[in-house]
């Protein structure tokens, strides 16, 4: 049970993180990749995987969050 509260603040930052990148990413059509940049003309494929895996990531930080509120004793 005490580890549940760490667990859950580092979902909450790290969905934070994510919503402001990607808020950046979608506003600017750029996104940092390994090999550069990616931009929404240039590159289109890469740019909406990159935006995909952005919700993914939030959609795990999500689940993180409601499993350490429903359960927090399995943590």
């Amino acid at each position: 049970m005490q580890h549940s509260h760490f667990i859950l603040l580092l979902a909450l930052l790290a969905a934070a993180v994510n919503i402001v990148d990607l808020t950046v990413v979608l506003r600017t059509g750029r996104a940092r990749g390994r090999f550069g940049t990616i931009t929404r003309e240039g590159q289109p494929r890469r740019f909406w995987r990159y935006v995909y895996a952005g919700y993914a990531v939030l959609a795990g930080c999500a689940v993180v969050i409601l499993w350490a509120l429903i359960s927090p004793a399995s943590f």
